[in-house]
């Protein structure tokens, strides 16, 4: 599967101008700070300060990443157009074809096994049984992001592992579910009825082959986001693990919120420590209550839940 990008550079403080510009041609949009050569590093914002993904730096990078090839014209002219409401000249648009390289799959091949908790993730050139009471789970990241050796997958595994110790949960959703190493270990830990989902092909066939790989019977599939039929017809969830990114968890509280059973539980992640007001916020405003904290570096895994249903006072009538 072939994808391209285009990419412009431009004040960090337009970037959401130029990201609303580019996001009708992409199916991922991001941005990052693009520091100039030499510069000094700068101390981080305290979190009651952050109010987004990106810290505002003097310049940043709007990338989208599309899976067919860009139409340079309009998409020069959605960015013209961004600039002139920024006041702004218009930034040269670069365009190009990523290379279909698996770099996560060539790196996975001399990665050790990772243990966190009763968990032990690893690639299928490790043969060595595990340790008795770790669950073992055999994934390859191919394309797909989650192999488990980054922060912020440890960070959910070990929030996972704390949850566990407390509820069984029945019904999981994975969402944004990369390779399905979060998903997988719910369902092999708790024999959960567990769905997956991915908006990208290539995590889903990843996913899937893990699934298959692992024992565990699972429906993979490519979806959105909460309004997909496939996901709103398996909810409520009493479990729902997200290590995507901090704006689609925001985007989506709301959706978390009518998608999980009273008493569930979500485990966010994918997101930087200082940017837990931002991430939390619209959560607490749909009524979840954060549960647990779980860092790993910079990095963080948020527990929230939806409150427990209260049980029914029936009143005596008197005769």
């Amino acid at each position: 599967m072939k994808t391209w990008k285009a990419a412009v550079a431009v004040p960090a403080a337009a970037a959401a101008a130029f990201e609303a510009a580019l996001e009708p041609f992409a199916v991922a949009v991001s941005t990052y700070e693009a520091e100039p050569a030499g510069a000094k590093p700068r101390g981080l914002p305290e979190p009651a300060t952050w109010m987004g993904d990106l810290w505002l730096a003097d310049a940043c990078v709007v990338e989208a990443i599309a899976d067919r090839p860009p139409d340079r014209a309009r998409i020069e002219t959605a960015v013209a157009i961004a600039a002139a409401a920024s006041g702004l000249r218009a930034p040269e648009v670069v365009i190009e074809e990523i290379a279909d390289v698996d770099w996560q799959a060539q790196v996975l091949a001399s990665l050790p096994a990772i243990e966190v908790g009763r968990f032990r993730v690893r690639g299928g050139h490790i043969v060595e049984p595990p340790r008795p009471g770790v669950i073992d789970l055999e994934i390859e990241a191919g394309a797909a992001f989650g192999s488990g050796e980054h922060e912020t997958t440890r960070a959910c595994l070990a929030a996972l592992g704390d949850v566990l110790k407390r509820a069984r949960p029945a019904r999981v959703l994975d969402l944004g579910c990369g390779t399905g190493v979060l998903g997988l270990a719910a369902a092999k830990a708790a024999k959960s009825r567990l769905l997956m989902t991915d908006i990208d092909p290539r995590a889903v066939a990843v996913a899937a082959a893990a699934a298959r790989r692992n024992g565990v019977a699972a429906p993979v599939r490519v979806a959105n986001g909460w309004r997909d039929p496939a996901i709103r017809a398996a909810a409520p969830f009493d479990l729902v693990l997200a290590n995507i990114l901090a704006r689609p968890l925001r985007a989506m509280a709301g959706d978390l919120a009518r998608g999980l059973a009273p008493g569930g539980r979500a485990i966010l992640s994918g997101f930087l420590y200082w940017q837990e007001p931002f991430v939390m916020a619209p959560h607490r405003a749909a009524g979840l209550t954060l549960e647990r904290r779980t860092r790993r570096g910079d990095w963080l895994a948020l527990t929230i839940r939806r409150a427990p249903r209260r049980p029914s006072t029936g009143t005596r009538r008197r005769g």
